[in-house]
């Protein structure tokens, strides 16, 4: 026998082992299974020490919940094609209810469970009726970020309802269940019956979700309306109806979630548990790639196992939380390449966002428009310059760290607003920058924009090979790998543990230097005009950058990356051009933090803060360096202005409520109002001056729901018309008085 043979037969061997890993639904058992069994195999070998297998079972148990939070996750996004930051707070509130009406108030177990499950379907539809269904048209992006908002509000509720309830914030630790009663051990590992009931109900759960979503016609109409809302509806699907239907069930799915999870392993005491959970459900929902709700429960339980395994053995959570990021990674990059029509269109939608044109230039030499224009930027700097000083002495250091944020703020709007490559792990940047200016500061004594200079190298680095499985992942799926990066950052690079000699070692403190001798930036208001100087530099060179080529190719390749390619256009070297350039910005930003804070601290740089600073660059403008600026402004420094900064509604009425409201008049943020402010006044100057610009004709028309052509084509199109019709003449005209004097023969 050949060994052409010998191949042959190999291959028809293989065949229907491929065949059953890739089917459905055993292939998903099959990876599930495989999934968890391997995670003692990985601890051992990562570890180089044995855990009890109890220990192992007892964090699979708790990954269940994982999962079962993950499916919501997914549900959500088959159905709008979002990434619902959310998804745990819907479940935390009926679920801290209930728990609380047990324990403080002395309802039976079983009478709390109509509480917990009516008002998880009542919240769900109350969140996608109110909030979610009135950005139905918008960009996956901004509805996305609609999701943060309504997670600050879920957030509040949450953290309130302990007071409201009981008149205390502290919730109790344990929660004793009519199954508590049955215990048995597996080694030195204790187990209630409510690991049981949890591995049931859940198993039970999975199984009847995926017979709901097959054999039902409600069912069946989920599945479709997520591959295509439009066309279902036009076959007689109830698209909105179902819609509110997903969200009751995801509400459903976390709200048990968090019930059964908190007899396993209590609350924490005074914070809220939405967004601890968060990245756990949204790593396990990333392994099965928004698809797969048995993959995902089973990435929920090998999540658990091996986060329950690296605490036995460290005795702390930094290594389980920052093994998620090589679980997405890994997860994500071995699996078949493959995205269908309806994952497409919304990586698509995820990089859609609102570009605002420049003046037009017929005005731009017009004098009122150049008397605006200067007078317009004297009112800006006069105001970055004496602002300060109008708000008081005590606010200095506020608005230096207003100044830190819109620097980030700008390092976003190069890599999504103009790149199109969503990254919501940006404070990753951020922290690295910090913990390396401030090491070099602290202990290594070196010069304040040396060590600034430094951090953004190591920040553009580290931004490169960030950006190298962007080249791999679409938007969506980047978006959340780059999430659990940062959480990777805070747990484990800024841990001084592991990196304890990059952070700065004499009792972390980060001292403000003198610069050349003279000016002393311990004088808040003097750092100050030390960032605004650092800032109006990164204005500068962003601008000449959206001017230049490198500019427009990047505008490219987020617009439509296939075509800019047919053209010539490199997109992995466009892209990691734009990781790059960002890193560098919001490292040095990061830098200039540990300056501003005189500190490294750990807990600044997490998740949540950069999927607040995030939510910070859409609501100021994606797309906008002066956006960038507004959005630091209104969430950073509107919260600290004088006599708002103790008001607690006031940190939800900025970043929930008012960023809701908001996006739903002005997708584009507060770069929209003003750019629709700029061409009002455009408008009313060309009606003075008679002079007719046709894109402020359309954008009006737009503006007002009308169609730019169709029944008036003498008013808007014959205009343009005529003008180009007048540029052909000019040319052709120029073209003959060349050929004349070159004596060259001109073919009309």
């Amino acid at each position: 026998m050949t060994p052409a043979d010998i191949a042959a037969r190999l291959r028809e061997a293989r065949r229907p082992a491929q065949a059953l890993w890739h089917s459905r639904p055993w292939g998903s058992v099959l990876r599930v299974a495989l999934a968890v069994l391997s995670v003692p195999t990985f601890l051992n070998l990562l570890l180089g020490e044995h855990r009890p297998a109890g220990v192992l079972v007892n964090g699979a148990v708790v990954g269940a919940l994982y999962g079962l939070i993950a499916v919501g996750v997914i549900l959500v996004y088959r159905a709008n094609r979002i990434v619902n930051f959310a998804q745990a707070g819907l479940g935390a509130v009926p679920a801290v209810a209930a728990l609380l009406l047990i324990t403080d108030h002395d309802w039976p177990y079983f009478a709390a469970i109509p509480v917990l499950v009516g008002g998880a379907l009542l919240l769900g539809a109350v969140v996608e009726m109110a909030f979610i269904r009135r950005f139905a048209k918008a960009p996956r992006l901004i509805l996305s970020v609609v999701t943060i908002g309504v997670a600050q509000l879920l957030a509040y509720v949450e953290f309130h309802t302990p007071l409201w309830l009981t008149g205390d914030t502290i919730p109790p630790t344990e929660f004793p269940t009519p199954f508590s009663a049955f215990r048995f051990r597996m080694g030195n590992t204790h187990f209630k019956g409510d690991h049981l009931v949890t591995v049931l109900l859940v198993g039970a759960l999975v199984v009847g979700l995926g017979l709901f979503f097959r054999l039902t016609r409600v069912g069946i109409g989920v599945r479709a309306a997520a591959e295509n809302d439009e066309r279902a509806s036009l076959l007689g699907v109830p698209v909105r109806r179902l819609s509110t239907l997903v969200w009751m069930l995801a509400a459903l799915l976390s709200a048990i979630g968090m019930f059964l999870r908190a007899p396993l392993v209590g609350l924490p005491m005074g914070t809220i548990i939405g967004p601890t959970i968060l990245l756990y459900a949204l790593a396990a929902a990333m392994v099965a790639r928004m698809e797969s709700l048995p993959v995902a429960f089973g990435a929920g339980m090998a999540i658990g196992a091996l986060n329950a395994g690296m605490f036995y053995t460290t005795q702390s959570t930094v290594l389980g939380e920052a093994m998620l990021l090589p679980i997405i990674l890994v997860a994500l990059l071995v699996q078949r390449t493959r995205i269908s029509r309806a994952e497409d269109t919304g990586v698509t939608t995820w990089r859609t966002v609102k570009e605002f044109r420049p003046i037009p230039a017929e005005l731009r030499q017009v004098r009122e428009v150049v008397w605006v224009r200067r007078a317009f930027a004297a009112v800006v700097a006069l105001l970055a310059v004496f602002g300060p000083v109008l708000v008081g002495e005590l606010y200095y250091n506020d608005a230096a760290l207003v100044i830190v944020y819109a620097v980030i703020g700008v390092s976003l709007v190069v890599l999504t607003g103009w790149a199109g490559q969503i990254s919501l792990g940006q404070f990753a940047f951020v922290g690295v920058g910090a913990a390396v200016a401030g090491g070099l500061a602290g202990d290594a004594g070196w010069d304040f924009f040396g060590a600034l200079l430094v951090a953004g190298l190591v920040g553009a680095a580290l931004a490169v090979v960030v950006g190298v499985p962007a080249l791999r992942l679409p938007g969506l799926f980047l978006a959340v790998t780059t999430l659990a990066f940062a959480g990777a950052v805070r747990a484990f690079v800024l841990d001084r543990d592991y990196f304890g000699w990059l952070l700065p070692e004499l009792n972390n403190v980060v001292y403000r230097p003198r610069l050349y001798g003279k000016f002393d930036t311990g004088n808040d208001l003097l750092f100050y005009y030390v960032c605004l100087a650092i800032l109006v530099l990164f204005v500068v060179m962003a601008r000449q950058l959206r001017n230049s080529r490198s500019g427009r190719v990047m505008i490219a390749v987020r617009t439509n990356a296939r075509a800019a390619q047919a053209y010539g256009v490199n997109l992995p070297r466009t892209k990691l051009a734009a990781f790059a350039m960002s890193g560098f910005m919001a490292a040095v930003a990061g830098g200039l933090l540990a300056y501003q804070q005189g500190a490294v601290d750990s807990g600044t740089y997490g998740a949540v803060e950069s999927i607040k600073v995030f939510a910070m660059a859409v609501v100021g403008g994606l797309t906008s360096l002066a956006g960038a600026i507004a959005g630091a402004v209104y969430l950073v420094g509107f919260l600290r202005l004088p006599g708002l900064r103790d008001i607690q509604l006031i940190d939800l009425l900025a970043t929930g409520v008012g960023l809701m409201i908001l996006l739903l008049f002005f997708p584009g943020g507060l770069a929209e109002i003003g750019f629709r402010m700029r061409d009002a006044f455009l408008r009313w100057v060309a009606d003075r001056r008679g002079i007719h610009v046709p894109s402020l004709v359309a954008d009006a028309l737009e503006a007002q729901g009308e169609p730019v052509t169709g029944e008036e084509p003498d008013e808007v199109v014959a205009p343009a018309a005529a003008s180009v019709a007048r540029r052909a003449r000019r040319s052709r005209a120029r073209v003959r008085a060349v050929a004349e004097e070159g004596e060259l023969e001109v073919v009309s």
